[in-house]
């Protein structure tokens, strides 16, 4: 078997995929979508609420919706 690739039994999720979990498995190893986010992530605060993960980006981030990411302003006090 070749070393550089997974084998059969790592695969064995996508038979339970939606199709939404399809198309984020194609994005993430979408060469381009790699470095937008990359370049996204840089200067992010990543909090934790609630046990929910909060990453805060910088307003002048790269736009991420050509990717179909959506995000939300959050209300500061």
């Amino acid at each position: 078997m070749d070393e550089t690739r997974p084998g059969d039994g790592d695969y064995g999720y996508v038979e339970r995929l939606t199709s939404r979990g399809w198309a984020w498995e194609f994005l993430r190893r979408n060469p381009d979508f790699q470095k937008d986010l990359a370049n996204a992530l840089r200067g992010a605060e990543r909090t934790n609420a609630r046990s929910v993960d909060i990453i805060s980006l910088p307003s002048n981030t790269v736009d991420l919706s050509r990717w179909g990411l959506l995000f939300c302003k959050l209300k500061r006090n």
